[in-house]
């Protein structure tokens, strides 16, 4: 009797409170605000609307200004921030045109201590960069206008970067105010904790994406938030954020412009400019598109290259043509070393290992650092079914984003229709995979700046290591240049471990010797 009469009171405990559940009151939405109003107000807290009828009056735009620029994916430890530029920034804009022009010239970042992390730092001279966005299509110039009359520069066709240079121009805030006006009844205004708020769809090449504007109390945006594809943080998060509003044309037009800008992209800045002057009222503001440009985004994409070279017993150089992988055949399986970029060249790596070894599964792949350009096509390995082979220190960020959401643009994995669990086995200082055979040793790169989990491979076998971004060999015939402070690193290391290295297979460049390596190096010690 004492158990029934237990199990009657908990039943008659429980019941009040689901009643009080059930009756408790549902989050009400935020009230919707006339959104034609609110943006009328946005427009005019900017200077934006002119003459009687107060028409939009802001076509094109210019901004200059400093401070600092970051290289997203490119951190030295995997959970850290992206590694920053000391940056000059200079840009054009027009709306009409959906067209953006950004000149950087950008250098080492002051302070203390070593330059940490990639983007090709620490720069070896200023760098100048110039990139163009013009609707669908994107290029980056040599000089401005480069491209557009013979012999004047060169412009290069930028694939695959319209979408985030398009988010710029379209989440700064006139650009964002522009967006959502003419975004006509699919835009939504809402009060949410005293804060106005406009939700809205972005235009052009950035369709089907949405924006959310937070405007101050003036009605002045403070912030434009929306999502991007990025094969590694999938849907990724992108945030621009104003402040210090100010008339900063030379020739005053009562159009205000934030002094600061913040952009950030997975939670970490990628820009932080300080805005010093300004021109709203260019006519003259062109972006023509150069014939080159043009021709190359019609032509049918082409698909990834991948030339296998066997540079040892099992082993195969998989080159492509700014990252390269490595297979090592084992009895029953394979081991790739790196599998780069994206889901694109990952799926073609893993095609041609099928076509070259058949009938042996792709066991494990090493991922030599977590820099996007090294370890965004990871994710489509493990849709194969093979383990990640990682340093320890990546092993719960890549746990922690390959988590996140890729509905914007899923990818292979995203789209099984059952979820995949990561299998990823960390690498501490050394790690050896055999059959008796054949062998792959795996090391951690002591000493690198680069990257803070940095690995390396080595086939004994074939005397042949396998190392990205330590050691990039030029052209075969170019002129040598002096050894940067990685590949000091790197030689340090072989010289620590006494490999006996014969051949080099980088990462990016191209196959060569070991003796080529000392040269470049200028070591004549052995390894």
């Amino acid at each position: 009797m004492r158990r029934v009469f237990t199990i009657v009171v908990v039943i008659c405990a429980m019941a009040p409170a689901r009643a009080q559940n059930r009756n408790a009151p549902r989050p009400q939405p935020a009230p919707a605000i006339d959104v034609v109003a609110t943006l009328k107000d946005a427009a005019n807290a900017l200077g934006m609307l002119r003459q009687a009828n107060r028409m939009d009056a802001i076509n094109t735009m210019e901004l200059w200004g400093a401070g600092t620029s970051y290289a997203l994916g490119q951190q030295y430890h995997a959970d850290g921030p992206w590694p920053p530029f000391k940056t000059e920034w200079h840009a054009t804009l027009s709306y009409a045109e959906s067209a953006m022009r950004v000149d950087m010239a950008r250098n080492n970042p002051d302070g203390p201590g070593p330059i940490q992390g990639g983007g090709f730092l620490p720069l070896a001279a200023p760098q100048t960069l110039i990139t163009v966005v013009a609707g669908k299509y994107a290029w980056n110039e040599s000089e401005i206008g480069a491209g557009l009359v013979p012999g004047k520069g060169a412009a290069t066709t930028a694939f695959g970067t319209t979408q985030d240079r398009q988010v710029l121009l379209w989440t700064l805030p006139h650009g964002a105010i522009k967006a959502a006006m003419a975004a006509g009844s699919k835009a939504v205004a809402t009060i949410e904790g005293g804060v106005t708020m406009v939700t809205f769809p972005l235009p052009g090449e950035l369709s089907g994406l949405t924006a959310r504007m937070t405007l101050d109390d003036k009605k002045r945006p403070v912030k434009v938030e929306t999502r991007i594809d990025n094969p590694v943080l999938g849907d990724m998060v992108n945030e621009t954020s104003f402040s210090d509003y100010a008339l900063l044309d030379e020739v005053q037009t009562d159009v205000y412009v934030p002094g600061h800008v913040v952009q950030k992209q997975g939670g970490f800045p990628v820009l932080d400019i300080k805005i010093t002057r300004t021109d709203t009222n260019n006519p003259y503001e062109i972006f023509p598109i150069p014939d080159a440009v043009m021709r190359a985004f019609a032509a049918p994409p082409a698909a990834p290259k991948v030339d296998i070279t066997k540079i040892g017993d099992g082993v195969y150089y998989l080159a492509g043509e700014s990252h390269h992988s490595v297979a090592v055949e084992f009895r029953n399986y394979v081991a790739l070393v790196e599998c780069p970029l994206g889901d694109a060249r990952a799926d073609a790596v893993i095609a041609a290992v099928k076509r070259n070894i058949p009938r042996k599964p792709i066991r494990y792949v090493v991922n030599t650092h977590h820099h996007f350009d090294h370890s965004g096509g990871l994710r489509a390995c493990v849709a194969e079914g093979a383990t990640i082979l990682t340093q320890a220190e990546n092993k719960p960020y890549y746990e922690k984003v390959w988590a996140m959401p890729h509905t914007i643009s899923p990818d292979r994995l995203a789209k099984m229709p059952r979820p995949r669990k990561p299998l990823i086995e960390p690498v501490i200082t050394r790690r050896v995979l055999s059959d008796g055979r054949q062998s792959l040793e795996i090391y951690q790169m002591e000493g690198s700046n680069h990257d803070a989990s940095m690995l390396f491979a080595y086939v004994p076998k074939a005397k042949v290591l396998i190392e990205a971004d330590a050691y990039t060999p030029g052209a075969a015939n170019a002129p040598p240049t002096p050894p940067t402070k990685e590949t000091r690193v790197l030689n340090d290391n072989l010289q620590r471990l006494k490999l006996d290295v014969q051949q080099i297979a980088p990462i990016h460049g191209r196959l060569v010797t070991i003796q080529e390596f000392r040269r470049a190096v200028g070591a004549n010690s052995t390894n």
